[in-house]
């Protein structure tokens, strides 16, 4: 875990040397900068002028009380931020300046945007020919919902994910946690290292593209290879119970194993009633599963949590306690496995965010800059490509760029 109160660390990542330009707002790019930004990436996030980034102004607790946003500092660690008018005619020339160094733009903005503003990938690419222009969009760049506007639980929605593992006639089920933005930084990110590779070959750059709505429907690729082959919805639901402890909350899962009904029964001294024709093998075990639950949820209601998940561990049935964020961000494994960081915000000191889930042996993730205030770095950065001090102080008098 990377300690915030010590010096920060100053070698080099996998990704060093590699300069992006993230152009993104709210979580689908700017998770995918963080993610190469932890890699050792000089990530340059182009913000708004006031009041930037949309994260910024996303967490109501941070608007009531004032101080930083929750939702930006999870997501802007490892990145310089400069607040630019792209929209004005110098402020696009800087833009352009710090894309000819670039070796990654990101940006999520509907298609036609970019375009309309002369930062197509067509556009730059005759500036910038080793340029990687990765695009996350909501439904596609084309179609008829390509400029329609787009949030995760659409995407969740209309994929049929909502409805994955949902009987008939019952409620959509949306996963509060944003589960397709973050799929689809995934992809948006291995996309960017793909053309990496390519580039050191070919000597050229590419345009890759992602869409919240191409992930969600990816995401079930298991469940439409049923359809497709068996016109049969699968769920991995049905084949899960649920079971309130003394303590907390279980889930017993009846996959992957022969009979995971006798093991149940050995873990908690049942007489073994598999052999019994309703429940003779595993999907006649899951077809009856509500019978099951109903034997065993009087046992499980009087033991603890963890004493039910060893005995079930015992006889090598897959279980887990049900936790919330709270007990499995203290939890031992996930503190062993590193991903509880702490990262220093501006008004709060030192917080537990999330790190980063990749683990490299030589050059691994790590903290270099803190979730920073909107244009804290601007004058470093305009400084790179030639803006003197007299220029900067111009520019922030015609309201060209914000910050220090």
């Amino acid at each position: 875990m990377t300690q915030a109160s010590q010096p920060l660390p100053t070698s080099r990542g996998a990704l060093s040397g590699v300069r992006v330009i993230e152009l993104g707002m709210v979580m689908q790019v700017p998770l995918a900068g963080q993610m190469l930004g932890d890699l050792g990436a000089d990530v340059i996030k182009v913000e708004r002028l006031s009041p930037g980034e949309i994260l910024r102004t996303l967490d109501p607790v941070a608007n009531e009380k004032g101080g930083a946003s929750c939702y930006y500092a999870a997501l802007c660690r490892n990145k310089r931020s400069l607040a630019l008018d792209i929209k004005s005619e110098e402020g696009r020339d800087l833009l352009l300046r710090l894309i000819d160094s670039a070796d990654v733009l990101l940006h999520n903005f509907r298609p036609g945007v970019m375009e309309r503003l002369g930062l197509s990938f067509e556009d730059i690419e005759k500036r910038n020919p080793r340029l990687i222009y990765a695009v996350g969009y909501a439904f596609g760049a084309t179609g008829p919902m390509a400029k329609m506007p787009g949030q995760d639980m659409l995407a969740q929605s209309y994929s049929g994910f909502a409805m994955s593992g949902v009987e008939e006639g019952a409620v959509p089920q949306i996963t509060n946690t944003p589960t397709i933005d973050y799929m689809t930084a995934l992809s948006l990110t291995q996309g960017v290292l793909a053309a990496l590779v390519e580039r050191s070959t070919s000597g050229r750059g590419q345009q890759i593209e992602t869409s919240l709505l191409d992930v969600a429907f990816a995401a079930q690729v298991l469940e439409q290879s049923s359809i497709a082959m068996h016109n049969e919805r699968t769920s991995w639901v049905k084949q899960s119970m649920r079971f309130k402890t003394r303590d907390g909350w279980l889930i017993v899962l009846m996959l992957f194993r022969d009979n995971p009904l006798k093991g149940l029964c050995a873990a908690f001294d049942v007489s073994d009633f598999s052999g019994q024709p309703r429940f003779a093998s595993r999907d006649l075990q899951v077809k009856h599963i509500a019978e099951i639950e109903e034997i065993f949820r009087p046992l499980m209601a009087g033991l603890s949590t963890s004493e039910c998940v060893q005995r079930l561990s015992g006889q090598d049935i897959l279980c887990s306690p049900i936790n919330t964020l709270e007990q499995a961000a203290a939890s031992p494994q996930i503190r062993n496995n590193g991903m509880v960081w702490s990262i220093p915000v501006p008004d709060y000191g030192d917080l537990a965010l999330v790190g980063n889930p990749v683990k490299l042996s030589r050059t691994p993730p790590e903290l270099r800059i803190p979730p920073a205030e909107l244009g804290a770095h601007a004058r470093e950065i305009l400084g790179e490509i030639g803006i003197d001090d007299e220029q900067f102080r111009s520019l922030q008098r015609q309201g060209v760029v914000e910050g220090n």
